[in-house]
């Protein structure tokens, strides 16, 4: 019902609890592509249908006016007069606004956000109009309605937050979800209990080694790095929580198993940030390849390639915007490729129809590089190897 262009879509859709003809709804004008990102525009906003979505008006005042990016939106249970938005805009123009007077004028009571990409959910309080949680890398909560913010506590929880239910009837009692899993606490937060039960993980990649007398598998989640464990278990209940061990941190990439020393264990998090990780001993020793004298920094896409040769089982590849290679399992780094990024000016397309300016909102925020090497491979019959690169080019050039 509420169409406005194709580069803008409804994101939050919120009913009044007392009366479900009143509708409150976000608007969020952004494009992302392989080359960059605009995280907003003026098409964004909040809107309010009083007859069940037939029409809508864009509320304004009190409001950013400009380039808007991701809005997040809440109804106090405790009293439904009250709306509470957390937005994304240009500049300083962002921030986290209150009304009391559904929706006809807006306070901004501090200048605190989120990311609008990735965040931007927030959630009143049951029992309190003034109290409001905004989940976010380190979730936070105001008790003044949003004047002033504290942290959630991560006492033995992972960040990350993107969900939250809190019971109507103890308010103490209440469950988050983001990143790490879902966590339940009946303290307000002071302790946590982890629900370890739930087969949710999303892996990148998946591996194995050549141990004997079962292989380990070795999987790549999205954000606790790289997990291994055996393929199989003496334990009747199958592989356990406690059978898995971490190699890295960080967001889990490519892996890769010495063929001769399943002990040895290359792991791979964003940007090229590796390790060789050693499985009898624990330790994780750095192996990403850095700028020799006098060269710049190299440039790493967010999930660059890294393999061990088929011809040797020391010898390593890896690429950023060069190619690597390593003979002595990564202690040191040959360069054998020269500058293969494209070079390409990712301002130089248009994006929604026009070109944006550096200021535009979240513009390229969480968005990796462009016209690096994007992938990588080794002749398996020549040898010295021949390697055959692929970058992110102009117009899916290879």
């Amino acid at each position: 019902m509420l169409n406005i262009s194709e580069n803008t879509g409804v994101n939050n859709v919120i009913l009044d609890p007392r009366n479900p003809s009143v509708l409150y709804a976000t608007s969020e004008q952004r494009r992302r592509h392989d080359f960059t990102k605009i995280g907003g525009g003026p098409e964004s906003g909040i809107w309010k249908s009083t007859d069940a979505g037939a029409t809508w008006e864009k509320l304004a005042s009190g409001l950013p006016s400009g380039d808007v990016g991701g809005i997040g939106i809440a109804i106090s249970p405790a009293n439904p007069d009250i709306l509470y938005a957390i937005i994304e805009a240009a500049g300083e123009t962002g921030g986290f606004f209150r009304t009391t007077d559904r929706g006809a004028s807006w306070s901004k009571m501090s200048g605190h956000t989120a990311q609008g990409q990735y965040y931007n959910e927030i959630y009143g309080d049951p029992g309190d109009k003034d109290k409001v949680y905004s989940v976010e890398t380190f979730s936070q909560y105001t008790e003044d309605g949003g004047k002033t913010w504290k942290n959630v506590s991560t006492k033995n929880r992972h960040v990350d937050d993107h969900a939250m239910w809190i019971d109507p009837s103890n308010t103490n009692h209440y469950l988050i979800g983001g990143d790490g899993g879902i966590y339940e606490t009946w303290d307000g937060g002071q302790d946590f209990h982890f629900k370890n039960n739930l087969p949710v993980t999303q892996f990148y990649r998946v591996n194995v080694d050549n141990s004997l007398p079962f292989y380990y598998v070795t999987e790549e989640p999205r954000i606790t790095a790289a997990w291994v464990a055996h393929r199989a278990t003496p334990e009747w209940s199958g592989v356990v929580n406690d059978e898995w061990f971490v190699t890295n941190g960080g967001d889990g990439f490519w892996t890769a198993v010495d063929p001769t020393d399943p002990n040895i264990v290359y792991a791979e998090a964003q940007y090229g940030n590796m390790v060789r990780y050693d499985r009898k001993s624990g330790e994780a020793i750095d192996i990403r390849p850095e700028p020799r004298k006098g060269e710049d920094t190299y440039k790493w896409y967010w999930d660059t390639p890294l393999f061990i040769s088929k011809h040797s089982p020391t010898r390593l590849y890896v690429a950023a915007n060069k190619v690597f290679r390593s003979d002595d399992r990564g202690n040191t780094w040959q360069v054998i490729s020269e500058d293969l990024s494209t070079g390409t000016d990712r301002n130089t397309w248009p994006v929604m129809g026009k070109y944006w300016s550096a200021d535009a909102v979240a513009k390229d925020v969480s968005t990796s590089q462009y016209g690096l090497i994007v992938s990588l491979e080794e002749s398996p019959v020549r040898k010295p190897a021949v390697c055959r690169n692929r970058r992110r080019a102009d117009s899916g050039n290879r």
